[in-house]
């Protein structure tokens, strides 16, 4: 049986009081930086950051999310200077709290908490599931791709023949009345992604044609979406956890991705929230290639597992074969091993 709401919210908000009392040791910080061939990364290799917190004999990782090479090589250079200002022992809590005053990017403060979290739960023997003292579940996913001029053929090439794996589509305000019909058709399609354009007749009439799917980021503005209130989520506006309680407009669904929001801590927060106010929750990635998509499914294990999660295994590698059939769900794996991102296994 899926975890109520009340259940979801004591969880999320158990889990960020329970991270923010570990105690961590920080002795050294590394930093790795590489560029990994994705086919399905625009512009060629995605670049990606692995940062390292060593401390006594434990070492905890995060990965840094930036765009292009050049935030990269910065984040490098203002990782390693930060190892004298973070050297010691504290507690998670007041680790995040520093990281603002030193570190402007959410992308740097989001890869740093991670690796501390990592490192914290290691050195305390711990996975996070053991911290919560909760049982990892079969965490639902979704495949996502951007707009096409033939989405259907798209979305059935990416779902393959497996049955009840469904996607997340990015959507052109230019398809016919047709074109939303046939996705609609799929019974796959779980959520529309309007990367904040389209006009309000355009959302209105996919809210009509494809009724059971979630509307992202319609239009420019939460304001401007209520026309598709009763299946509207947001991402893009979603980078603090206050934030909720100044939106305009109450959304049925959130994508939570907290390397937007500057750290897993704060994303606790949103959901927290966010579950407390009867807001649908699913965890989105920013194309992390390493152990940050990981870091993502093991909260989706604890929080959301049952949710249209944008967390779905990624190829890499030149030739641009897609393996299949893929798992509907990822599978929690068979021993917990300490540390962030090790309950469900790699797909």
């Amino acid at each position: 049986m899926p975890p109520t709401p009340e259940a979801q919210t004591a969880a999320a908000a158990a889990l960020a009081r329970a991270l923010r009392g570990l105690r961590v040791e920080v002795e050294e910080i590394s930093v790795e930086t590489s560029a990994v061939a994705i086919p399905s990364y625009p512009g060629g290799p995605r670049p990606s950051s692995s940062v390292t917190l060593h401390g006594g004999t434990a070492c905890g990782t995060g990965e840094h999310v930036g765009w292009t090479t050049e935030e990269h090589s910065a984040f490098a250079r203002r990782a390693r200077a930060l190892t004298r200002r973070l050297r010691g022992t504290r507690r998670l809590g007041d680790l995040a709290r520093e990281l603002p005053g030193v570190l402007a990017a959410p992308y740097d403060r989001a890869a740093i908490e991670a690796a501390a979290i990592d490192l914290a739960l290691r050195q305390a023997n711990l996975s996070l599931a053991a911290l919560l003292d909760a049982k990892p579940q079969p965490v639902r996913y979704v495949v996502s791709f951007e707009a096409t001029e033939d989405p259907v053929a798209r979305l059935l090439d990416e779902v393959g023949e497996t049955p009840g794996l469904g996607a997340k589509v990015d959507v052109d305000p230019r398809w016919t009345d047709a074109t939303f019909a046939a996705l609609d058709a799929t019974s796959r399609v779980a959520v529309l992604d309007w990367k904040r354009g389209g006009a309000s007749a355009d959302h209105e009439r996919a809210r009509r044609l494809v009724p059971e799917a979630l509307q992202e980021d319609p239009g420019p503005t939460p304001s401007s979406c209520a026309g598709v209130a009763d299946r509207l989520s947001l991402d893009a506006s979603f980078t603090q956890a206050r934030a909720l309680e100044e939106l305009p407009i109450r959304p049925a669904a959130a994508n939570v991705k907290p390397a937007r929001m500057g750290g897993v801590l704060e994303a606790l927060d949103g959901i927290a929230s966010c579950m407390a106010s009867g807001i649908a929750v699913y965890l989105g990635g920013m194309f992390e290639i390493g152990v940050g998509r990981r870091q993502l499914r093991d909260l989706a294990a604890l929080l959301c597992p049952d949710a249209p999660n944008d967390v779905a295994p990624i190829e890499a590698g030149e030739a641009g074969e897609v393996r299949r059939p893929r798992p509907v769900r990822l599978s929690p794996a068979r021993a917990g091993q300490p540390g962030f991102g090790a309950s469900i296994e790699d797909a």
